[in-house]
């Protein structure tokens, strides 16, 4: 029988994730420049919205698209001007509004700005399903803790006053 070197990479199956500690790792902007007058944070917002609509032109969703369905979903007029004028670093003083940034989010399907936020805020972000994993394992450690501190607690008691206890309680359920 060989054994297999240490060196040796086991190549993974496409459809199994590697193990690792990326699970929740999240790509954030990188390379920031700020234009004269602008600071750090617009800079990354108008990237990230950037990347968001570049991401959905090579999914088939042109600006003029983005900007109808996000029309549609805050029942005002947003056209693909607004969009040009929201992301080139030229026009500062031209922001996003939070409604068009949560419409422009849905609509392209691509919530990494707010993943970027949660992330600058030193927080993380948690799709539905990793929430309630997360719940499972606080319910888990929470479950631990209890019955230690239920062992502990029967460790102190007296064996007669644990017998009469468990007595009382079988007659209770009868």
């Amino acid at each position: 029988m060989s054994r297999r070197k240490r060196n040796d990479r086991v190549d993974l199956n496409e459809d199994q994730l590697p193990l690792n500690f990326d699970v929740f790792a999240i790509e954030t902007p990188s390379g920031i420049v700020a234009v004269q007058g602008e600071n750090i944070l617009d800079a990354a917002i108008r990237q990230a919205l950037v990347v968001v609509l570049d991401s959905a032109f090579g999914r088939g969703l042109s600006r003029d698209r983005v900007a109808d369905q996000m029309s549609e979903k805050l029942c005002r007029n947003i056209s693909k001007a607004h969009l040009d004028l929201w992301t080139a670093p030229s026009q500062a003083e031209r922001r996003i509004p939070v409604d068009a940034l949560m419409a422009l989010m849905a609509v392209c399907d691509d919530y990494s700005p707010l993943e970027w936020m949660a992330h600058y805020a030193g927080r993380k972000l948690l799709t539905a399903d990793e929430a309630l994993c997360a719940e499972f394992g606080a319910m888990a450690v929470l479950d631990r803790h209890i019955k230690a501190k239920q062992k502990s607690i029967e460790g102190q008691m007296d064996e007669k006053l644990l017998g009469q206890l468990m007595n009382r309680m079988k007659r209770l359920n009868k």
